[in-house]
Formats: C-alpha cells, sequence, structure tokens
C-alpha cells in the first residue's frame, strides 16, 4: 500500500470488503473511519446496514462517525459526488489530513476502460492517481495497487457488509467490471487489470510531463501563446493557469478556444464552475475565480 502521510486520515467506510480490508491495512495508523449513509435501499435495509457498519468497526477497534445524505436523484454521478462534500465537511470537522477511499488496482482498470469508452483524453485513461487535491481537501488511494481480492482476504477476519448492487449490471461501470473485463479476460487468455494498469502508468507519466511543461509556460502565457498550442496540450495550459479545481469539459475547452480565437476585450468569458477570463488589449490572460 502507499504509505499515509503524517496526520490522521478520514477513511471512507461503507462497511463493504474494500474499505473493511483497508480499514485493516491501515488500523496501525489510526484512521478515522467515515459512513455515508444515502439510505437508497429502503428504512429496514439501511438500518441492518448501519448496524453491521458499526459491529465491523468495532472489530477492527477505530473510530466510526456517521453522516446521512439526502440525494437529489437517484443517480451514481449524485451519490458519489453529495458523498465526497459530506467526507470533505467531516474530514475539515475532525482536522484530519486527508481522505481515504479504498480504490485498489481493479477499480483502475475499470475506470481507464470506461472513459475510454466514454471518448476521454489522456487525463481520462491516466485516473485516477494515488493523490489528487481538490480544493483543500487531499484526496488518498493508498491501495491503488493492490487488488481487490487481496483487500478481501484482509476483511474476512472482521466480516463485511455484501452490497447486492454491486453484482448488478444496472450500471455502466457493473457492466465494464462484471461483463467487459471478463470477455477481455477470455479473449487474451489472461488478466488485462496488470495490462490496463501499465498503460495508466504510461498515461500518468506523460500527463504529468505535459502538466510541468504548462506550469512552466502559464505565468507568462498570452492570447497568442494559448491559441498556438494543439488542441492535445491546450487544455494542460488552461489547467495550469486555473484555480484548483476539477478540470473542464472539452466543450468548455472548446469554447475558451473560440473565445481567445475571437480576441474580444470587453465582456468576461466564464466557464464552468464561475471564473472568468479576461482579455486585455495586449492579449495578456487574466482569470479570476467564482468571487472575483
Amino acid at each position: 500500500m502507499h504509505p499515509p502521510p503524517a496526520g490522521r486520515l478520514l477513511l471512507a467506510f461503507s462497511g463493504g470488503p474494500d474499505s473493511v480490508g483497508l480499514a485493516a491495512g491501515l488500523r496501525e495508523s489510526d484512521p478515522l473511519l467515515a459512513y455515508v449513509d444515502h439510505r437508497l435501499r429502503g428504512r429496514r435495509a439501511s438500518r441492518d446496514e448501519r448496524a453491521c457498519v458499526r459491529a465491523v468497526a468495532g472489530r477492527l477497534g477505530l473510530d466510526l462517525v456517521r453522516v446521512r445524505v439526502s440525494l437529489p436523484d437517484g443517480s451514481e454521478a449524485a451519490a458519489r459526488a453529495e458523498r465526497y462534500r459530506a467526507l470533505a465537511a467531516l474530514g475539515f470537522k475532525y482536522g484530519c489530513c486527508g481522505i481515504a477511499t479504498a480504490h485498489t488496482a481493479d477499480d483502475r482498470a475499470e475506470t481507464l476502460l470506461f472513459n475510454l469508452l466514454r471518448g476521454s483524453g489522456l487525463r481520462g485513461l491516466a485516473a485516477p492517481r494515488p493523490c489528487t487535491r481538490i480544493g483543500r481537501v487531499l484526496r488518498l488511494r493508498p491501495a491503488l495497487d493492490e487488488r481487490r481480492a487481496g483487500l478481501r482476504s484482509l476483511a474476512e477476519a472482521y466480516g463485511f457488509v455484501e452490497d447486492s448492487t454491486n453484482r448488478s449490471t444496472a450500471y455502466s461501470r457493473s457492466r465494464v467490471r462484471h461483463l467487459l473485463l471478463p470477455a477481455l479476460e477470455r479473449l487474451l487468455g489472461e488478466d488485462p487489470v496488470p495490462l490496463l494498469c501499465s498503460l495508466a502508468d504510461a498515461a500518468d507519466r506523460l500527463r504529468t510531463s505535459l502538466e510541468r511543461r504548462a506550469a512552466a509556460l502559464a505565468p507568462d502565457a498570452g492570447r497568442r501563446e494559448f491559441l498556438r498550442e494543439p488542441n492535445a496540450t491546450f487544455a494542460y495550459l488552461v489547467e495550469a493557469l486555473r484555480p484548483p479545481g476539477p478540470p473542464l469539459t472539452a466543450r468548455a475547452y472548446d469554447s475558451l478556444r473560440a473565445f481567445l480565437e475571437a480576441g474580444r476585450t470587453g465582456r468576461a468569458h466564464r466557464t464552468p464552475g464561475g471564473e472568468k477570463w479576461r482579455l486585455s488589449k495586449r492579449g495578456a490572460l487574466r482569470v479570476t475565480g467564482p468571487s472575483g
């Protein structure tokens, strides 16, 4: 596992085999377990799950905090976004050094395939990384080099919650896990996960190189420098100049390039998230955050 940083971690804890296995592997560093209750499976099932999560945390000998969240809809994306907002708030409240999630090498391979099928660029192939920062929050994936089966074996001594939805193929990501990866293994005659993780490593090295180049260019870059960049590297220069936050969509990058090509110096261009891009008469760029 990747070694945790100094300080206490907040560990996203669903009670499933991955999060229990990670908690078992990190017991010596005394992480604070955080259970996010979505109550998506009905009142009785949620009550039973909460009781099981408390019992598992007790057997691990680790502190557990719970937060309940309400979702605007039942989508995976809404649940994920709300979960990370709740975890960030808990991490700040308890003074934790970062938020750890139990993503594994198997998750990494699934993410790469999922992003590839959506037409992702280099960022999607390189994701997820062992350590990222979203605003003030440090997000860690200590088990990203571990296999899911390994975490499950660590969890067996403590028990865990079996989530029936993980076996469902109703969601796109589940279909990648249960249908596409097994089909690739049959086709290749070997486990595709290490091969896909090697591709992700290569993509991440290239991404890191581009990000460093963009960071060196960004302080002095103006309209001409941005428009000189091909589409493949334009996004990295944009991200080097923006405030910290999730990357823009392909459509937002195209819209920003169109704004720079037009060369308008009056009205500011707004990107999703509320940032304002302004262009001076000499072609200099100034970017301010949502409140700027």
